[in-house]
Parts: structure tokens; sequence; C-alpha cells
């Protein structure tokens, strides 16, 4: 993806020619120049049909946008360039430089080091309904009943977030299946990052947390529904001749992630699902609203619930009806959460993969409280996996794919700013995770332990990643 430099090259010297012109008396003289901020505009316009939204152009888009729209009134109303001393318009300009500059630095620092265009080869498409749906399997030819590994992407860049790590699954012996929605929009992506900063403290950002993953239920129950039929996927092959119905495995990101761990139970459809994977899912659904009063459990202990009572009805008439406006303009504010409800109990393995910041004790009172007591919970085989400086978004392609993003929501260690090695290290570890549960059986390519994840495991048998 290169090639992309050689327009924002362009789009940043039609800018800086823009701020300089004043100074210059031929470039001054050449008034078809004045326009520059308009045609660098529509250049960053039309980067978006030809590459997807680049987030690292945005400040330099802002830029533009401000530039062109004073170059326009100034020209529409007649106006120019009348002050010929220089200084004063030099003094004025070095800011605009220094602001040019640091939007340029951002769209040249941020772009993607990697091919970020979709796998084809080996892939194949499908749209069932409203959903997209995209298969990986043997490059070579379709000649194997591999395990099936189903993945529900992060709202954020939906399949395309998760190309390049089914890619590496798709190598280390899995058939893949990921699966979005179409229509998914703007609105979804708002209750996602809202849910992300404030469901552990707003009710209103959890219920949005809540509606994201009753939906992710809901693509859950329809996409292995459709699994089980064994679908035709193209004119020769059934989804079966190419997949183990006897070895699957869900993985699902986010609100995705924490779908599958509330249905964990109810998922059969004729399938035998060996193992979950949860990633960055912190289980809304699990927090309750105020209206309960719930202590704060010690590490390894279960949550104490203590109903909530309502203070009792004051004496006299004055005295309730002023307890009646107290409650209702209390009722008026923000809805905070109270605490956990119970937390599933997993009879399933189950692989964790967080961040960092799931070792800190504010995060972990925060928004890892569910996860981490679903882990702690578990009947069976439940494995914790966070890594080294990983950021909520780095176990997909957004560090290959929007390099801004995953800098924008760090892990709590330093690491370097484009992982691009993030893709393959989230596929050996969950490519180990199903290695091990597999066990004889297993035709997977065990991979070696990836460098800087902190393993930890409950029941059945100790997991190092090795």
């Amino acid at each position: 993806m290169q090639e992309i430099l050689i327009p924002k090259i362009l789009i940043t010297l039609f800018l800086f020619v823009s701020i300089i012109r004043p100074f210059i008396r031929k470039l001054k003289a050449v008034n078809g120049l004045a326009w520059l901020p308009v045609v660098a505009l529509l250049l960053l316009v039309a980067l978006v049909p030809a590459y997807g939204f680049r987030p690292e152009t945005f400040p330099l888009f802002v830029y533009a946008a401000v530039l062109s729209g004073i170059t326009v009134t100034r020209l529409l109303s007649g106006g120019g360039y009348r002050n010929s001393r220089k200084e004063p318009l030099f003094i004025f300009a070095l800011p605009l430089l220094a602001v040019l500059a640091a939007a340029a630095w951002t769209a040249f620092s941020f772009s993607p080091q990697k091919d970020t265009a979709l796998t084809t080869q080996g892939v194949y498409t499908l749209r069932e309904g409203d959903h997209n749906i995209r298969i990986y399997t043997e490059r070579t030819g379709w000649t194997s009943r591999r395990p099936l590994l189903v993945m529900l992407p992060p709202a954020l860049g939906s399949l395309a977030a998760v190309d390049h790590v089914a890619a590496e699954l798709r190598d280390q012996g899995f058939t893949v299946l990921s699966s979005g929605r179409a229509n998914a929009g703007p609105a979804e992506l708002f209750s996602a990052f809202n849910a992300f900063f404030s469901g552990t403290n707003s009710a209103r950002a959890n219920a949005r947390g809540r509606s994201l993953e009753d939906a992710r239920k809901d693509d859950l129950r329809f996409l292995l529904s459709w699994i089980g039929q064994n679908p035709q996927v193209d004119e020769r092959t059934r989804l079966f001749d190419i997949a183990s119905a006897d070895a699957v495995f869900l993985a699902g990101y986010g609100a995705g992630g924490s779908a599958l761990l509330l249905l964990e139970g109810s998922l059969s459809f004729g399938l035998n699902i060996r193992g979950l994977i949860a990633i960055e899912s912190s289980l809304w659904s699990a927090f309750r609203e105020y209206g309960s009063q719930t202590l704060v459990p010690a590490p390894g202990t279960p949550t104490v619930v203590i109903p909530y009572q309502e203070a009792p009805p004051a004496a006299g008439w004055f005295n309730a009806v002023r307890q009646d406006i107290g409650r209702r303009i209390s009722e008026m504010g923000p809805q905070r959460i109270a605490g956990l409800e119970q937390v599933p109990r997993l009879s399933t393995p189950v692989l964790f993969m967080v961040s960092d910041r799931s070792r800190d004790s504010v995060y972990q009172s925060g928004r890892y409280r569910a996860l981490l007591e679903t882990f702690r919970s578990a009947r069976s085989l439940a494995v914790l996996a966070s890594a080294d400086g990983a950021g909520p978004l780095d176990f997909s392609d957004i560090p290959v794919r929007y390099p801004i993003i995953s800098a924008l929501f760090p892990g709590l260690m330093e690491v370097p700013l484009r992982n691009i090695g993030a893709p393959a290290k989230t596929a050996a570890v969950i490519t180990n995770f199903a290695d091990r549960i597999l066990g004889e059986a297993s035709t997977l390519q065990r991979q070696s332990s990836p460098a800087g994840f902190q393993i930890e495991s409950r029941n059945q048998f100790a997991w190092s990643g090795e």
C-alpha cells in the first residue's frame, strides 16, 4: 500500500505552496495557485473510494478543509493579499506551517507498512441474508477436513479487521469461517466505543454494550444454524467436505466473544464445539444497574449481592412529597452501574486473550472485572493470555491496517508503534490452545510460543503455550 504515499506527498505540497505563496513574488503572480487548498481537499476526499477511510489523513483533511474555506471566502469576496509587508504575514504563517508539519507527520508516520488488500487466494466469499461470509481454506485446493474455526470480527473494521489473522490460522491448519453483517454502520461503532469507555460506570453506556452482545447472539445463532445445514460453498463442495463438524472452535472479538460465552451450552446445532476464544470481551451483560448493592469481591471469591432497600416512607404528607420529588430528580440524572450479576460458569474449554492492562488493579475492578470473574469460575480448562504492550485492538488486523488507531489505544508497556506481527502472534496462541484441546488427533501446525505473552491457566492441566 506504499502507493498511497504519492497522493499524500502531493496533498502536503499543495498545502505548503498555498501557505508560502504570499511571500514569493513569482508564485503570488500565478492566480490559479490560490485554489491549491481546494485541490488538496478534493484529493483527500478521493482517497476514500480508492483506499478506504484512512484515519491518519484526518488531521490533513481538517487542515485542508479550513484552509479551503478561508481561500474560497476570500476569493469570492474579491479579496486578496493586499498587505504587501511580508514580516507580519510571515509571522502569521509560522503557526500554519507548524500545524501542517504536525498533520503531515501523522499522515506519513502512521501509513500502513504492509499490504492491506484482502486475502483472495484460497478464500471463498458468500452472502447469506445480510451476512457476508468469508471461508479461508487450503491454498492448493480442498483436500482435507480441517478443524473449523468460526470467527466473529470486532465492530471496528468488520471482516477486514480479521483478514490477516484468519489467513494465518488457515496456514496453521484451520478452515476459518468469518462472518459480519453487511449493514453494520457508525451507530454500532459508536455503541462499541461508548461501552468500551463507560460500560462499567454508566448504565446508558452499559445498555449499548448489552445491545451489541444481543445482536452478536443473534448472529451466532444464525451462523451456527447455517453451518449445521452443511451449506454449499461452491458448485461441487459442501462445507463439511473441507471442515470437520467434530472439531469446531468459536472465536469472537469484543461483543462477539461475550455472546459466545453467554450462550455457552446452547450452541450445539449438531456441531461438536471443542473450545471458545474470547478476545477483549467485557461481558457487559454481566453488570447490573443501580438497584442493588454489590460487594467488590476479593480475587477468587464469589460475588456477593445485597438487595437494595428503599428508604422508609417519610412521616407526614409534606416530607413524603419532598422525598418523592428528590427521588424523581435523582432518577433524571445518569444512572450508575452497581456491580456484577452472576457470571457464566463455563463447561467448555475457553481461551481469553486480553491486553496487559488486565494486570492493572484499576482495570481489574473495571473493564475486565466480569471477564476475570468468568475465568476464575470456569468449570473446565480456562486459559488467560495477556500480551505485553498490547492494546484492546491489537489482536486483530488493526495494527497492520490502521497503525494510528492502535497507537491511540496502547497497552501499559511500551511497544513499537507498528506491530505488524500482531496477527501472527494472535493466530499462534489460538492454534496452540486448540492443539492442546484436540490432543493426539490434532492436525494443526503447533507454533512456538510468541514472545511477550503472560499465560495463566486453570483446571485440568497447566498450559504454558509452548
